[in-house]
């Protein structure tokens, strides 16, 4: 059986994790702002995966946010052009959500800069050490996803 790492190793190992977080992020929204939101390049990042299209809730489920909010999103992507909404062939109350070429053409250049930034950004470690370090976080990712949340502590 493992032990636990120490209190204040695994609160330090958390607070670095954020900090890394957030300091990518803020470059990348950045990188993609030229473009469109964060927010926007996610929801067409997921939509340029799936060339039949998602609906609100299958999107939802994808980015871990309710259909809720993302209709505001989704709205103004449909209204300047880079989004189709069709109504599901199997459920006439859903909303099937595709890239249309215009969507397509601009989340293929926001992905571009996103990648050439991410590059650049994690340049500083070797290929062996970033490989190591995904590894790593591919082992928590898995634990995490294994446990039950406790009901009541």
């Amino acid at each position: 059986m493992r032990r636990a790492p120490d209190r204040h190793l695994a609160v330090s190992t958390w607070l670095r994790l954020l900090h890394v977080h957030a300091l990518v992020e803020r470059e990348l929204r950045r990188a993609v702002g030229v473009h469109c939101t964060f927010p926007q390049f996610d929801v067409l990042n997921q939509l340029d995966r799936e060339p039949n299209g998602l609906t609100f809730v299958e999107l939802s489920r994808r980015l871990l946010v309710t259909a809720g909010n993302l209709t505001g999103i989704v709205e103004r992507l449909h209204a300047g052009g880079l989004v189709h909404r069709a109504v599901h062939p199997e459920d006439r109350r859903a909303f099937r959500l595709t890239l249309t070429l215009q969507g397509r053409r601009l989340v293929r250049r926001a992905q571009r800069r996103h990648h050439r930034v991410l590059t650049t950004l994690l340049a500083e470690l070797p290929a062996r050490e970033l490989r190591t370090l995904r590894g790593l976080l591919d082992r928590l990712r898995k634990s995490l996803s294994r446990r039950r949340a406790p009901r009541d502590r």
